[in-house]
């Protein structure tokens, strides 16, 4: 609305409220004659600014038009091409191991983009397939190749949104994406696998069984006394049963630290089992029981012979007669040398024993060399 027109309507409403007025005073009327005649001729105000405004807006409308028509047209933006496809099959791509490859395949989609500026890529299609591999080895790079249906998960996510290359000739997405470890690779993984979980599993129990060697070594029989607590921690209603073996925890006692029995517990270990062996460990009392020939015989055990036990009258003729018999069964008639050898190394076991007549027996009966000679062995000839 121009400025001359807004003049116009407060001329106009001054005049509604003053004329009645004067025209009231003048006539004497009633007050509310006034007020009638104020508002009548406002309204008729009023009615004229709507239309003033109506007018107004009505060429400010024609004025837009005149102006836009004379603008120049702005052309249409283009439409983008319709996108063209390329299939990837069995393409190998990295894996966070080095001797595995994933095998790699999607359909890659591409179009060249409606705002693309320059000379169009002579090899567009090349360019997308380019840059769908550059995006799915950095992925795949990163992944263990056991967990390869997570990683096609990943990449379908990836490459399913629109990207461009680096100079804009391109707008590149895939579809289908699929990914999966040859087989015989699967097949090293699992195996690795297990190797892995029973090497694990073999280092626990080795641990373990180190953790209780050393607690019965350092602790439990570290000498009789701590033998004994350590049975009664376990037995503790059965203390008379830990008083019967006392002897045999102190034997155990002094076999863990490779020590002689202490004086103070050697009465209550029975003598066959204080025998001097190597093993510090006596032989049964049928050790020499072969089978064949020998099962009706009667032996004695090196512990009874090392312990002064009394043999019967014809305990020397029978127990040679049981050595005869064991070297029958470890050698032939016309091995007669290692036949000698062998009875000459029982003879000097018996010596260590303690039975020096006994051994002597042996090598008389089998003409041995003394004192526990080896005799001579005969040269054997050289292929």
């Amino acid at each position: 609305m121009s400025r001359d027109n807004k003049i116009l309507l407060a001329a106009l409403a001054c005049g509604a409220v003053l004329v009645p007025a004067v025209v009231v005073l003048a006539l004497r009327w009633p007050w509310w004659a006034w007020l009638l005649g104020s508002a009548a001729l406002l309204a008729g105000v009023a009615a004229y600014a709507r239309r003033l405004v109506r007018l107004h807006q009505q060429e400010q409308l024609r004025e837009a038009l005149v102006v836009q028509q004379q603008r120049p047209a702005v052309p249409a933006e283009p439409e983008p091409e319709p996108p063209r496809q390329r299939l990837l099959r069995d393409v190998p791509l990295p894996s966070s191991e080095p001797d595995y490859r994933f095998v790699f395949g999607a359909t890659a989609w591409w179009r060249r983009p409606a705002d693309a500026v320059g000379v169009a890529h002579e090899n567009p299609a090349g360019l997308a397939v380019d840059v769908l591999l550059t995006r799915a080895r950095e992925i795949a790079a990163t992944e263990h190749p056991g967990g390869a249906e997570v990683v096609a998960h990943k990449l379908a996510g990836a490459l399913g949104a629109v990207q461009r290359d680096p100079h804009g000739h391109v707008e590149v997405w895939a579809a289908d994406v699929t990914l999966v470890l040859p087989e015989q690779d699967v097949d090293r993984l699992h195996r690795l696998a297990e190797v892995r979980k029973d090497e694990q599993l073999w280092h626990r129990e080795r641990d373990h069984e180190r953790s209780k060697r050393a607690y019965l070594a350092d602790e439990v029989l570290q000498d009789t006394g701590s033998a004994v607590v350590w049975w009664l921690a376990r037995n503790e209603n059965d203390v008379e049963r830990a008083a019967e073996l006392i002897g045999t925890l102190a034997q155990l006692s002094a076999a863990a630290n490779g020590t002689e029995i202490d004086e103070r517990f050697r009465h209550l270990v029975p003598s066959s089992r204080q025998a001097p062996f190597p093993n510090g460990l006596p032989f049964p009392g049928d050790s020499l029981s072969f089978g064949g020939t020998l099962d009706s015989g009667r032996f004695f055990s090196y512990g009874q012979l090392s312990a002064g036990a009394e043999l019967p009258a014809d305990a020397e003729h029978t127990a040679i007669d049981h050595v005869r018999g064991l070297l029958d069964e470890l050698s032939s008639d016309d091995e007669d040398a290692d036949r000698d050898r062998l009875a000459d190394r029982l003879a000097t076991l018996f010596d260590a024993a303690g039975q020096a007549e006994f051994a002597a027996a042996i090598r008389r009966r089998f003409g041995t060399a003394e004192d526990g000679q080896v005799p001579a062995q005969p040269r054997r000839s050289s292929t």
